[in-house]
């Protein structure tokens, strides 16, 4: 896994730097535009990252900033400017920079902030990981209780529904922030994928295969088949909020959707169902 990535829009910088950091065997990667930043960003967990604040434009430096804070919030950041006043030093620190470098760069210098801000890192991960056993006990009630209780898994099946999620968990944990939330919205889907692959099979087979489904009354069937005619949104929507009772924020950990949409959008989808509640007794 490379530990650190360096973002300049001058491709001779990058490799410079790059070269630089292997000597004083520092892991790098480098990107030389904030889109690939991004993208690499995305795919790995870089404990640092050293970015210009200039890539073509300052603002597009910025925005890197809010990309990395939301891609990879444990991600932390060095800024590089030729030049930086007090308001832009504050602005960079408010959007995530946690040291700013002002080139040209001292090798000592950079290699010693560099490598404070590894160990930093590294010591909140051992951290976190203590906090997996405490975040486990804490939500392994309520996974099983979506599980078994809500969709009618057996205990076997549940044990290996929750084991995916944990894995899934594990694989994306450095770019989740509300572990609680996440962990019931991923239980919740593969649920439904189980379910769903389940459907499927027994179509094409024309065999009746038992699907694990708590007895409904007619009320939850009428419900559940208003939710089917809704789009994935609205349905994940009034599953998460009006059925689960996540709160806002948990559902836009969940969903990726804007916390400040979330209330618009789920206004529309209860509109959306009371109609296509409507229309099934009718």
């Amino acid at each position: 896994m490379s530990r650190i990535l360096v973002v300049d829009d001058d491709p001779m910088i990058v490799a410079g730097v790059t070269m630089m950091l292997d000597v004083h065997h520092l892991l790098a990667e480098g990107a030389c535009d904030a889109e690939t930043a991004e993208a690499m960003i995305g795919r790995e967990f870089f404990p640092v990252i050293l970015a210009d604040l200039r890539l073509r434009t300052e603002e597009e430096g910025m925005r890197l900033l809010d990309s990395i804070r939301r891609l990879s919030p444990r991600s932390r950041v060095a800024t590089m400017t030729g030049y930086a006043d007090a308001d832009t030093e504050r602005r960079l620190r408010e959007r995530g920079a946690e040291l700013v470098l002002h080139k040209p760069l001292e090798e000592e210098v950079l290699i010693a902030a560099l490598r404070e801000m590894l160990a930093a890192v590294e010591a909140a991960e051992e951290q976190h990981g203590d906090d997996l056993d405490s975040l486990y006990l804490a939500t392994r009630k309520a996974l099983y209780a979506v599980s078994r209780k809500r969709y009618g898994f057996t205990q076997d099946e549940t044990e290996e529904l929750i084991q995916e999620a944990w894995v899934l968990y594990l694989e994306k944990k450095h770019a989740v922030r509300t572990p609680k939330a996440w962990l019931t919205g991923t239980v919740a889907n593969l649920c439904r994928q189980e379910i769903e692959r389940r459907q499927r099979e027994r179509s094409r087979s024309g065999e009746m295969i038992d699907l694990p489904l708590s007895p409904k009354t007619h009320s939850t069937l009428v419900l559940e088949q208003g939710l089917s005619r809704l789009d994935d949104r609205s349905r994940a929507l009034c599953r998460l909020i009006g059925i689960e009772q996540h709160s806002y924020e948990e559902v836009s950990a969940t969903t990726g959707l804007p916390l400040g949409s979330i209330g618009p959008l789920y206004i529309r989808a209860k509109k959306k169902l009371r109609a296509a509640i409507g229309d099934e007794r009718g």
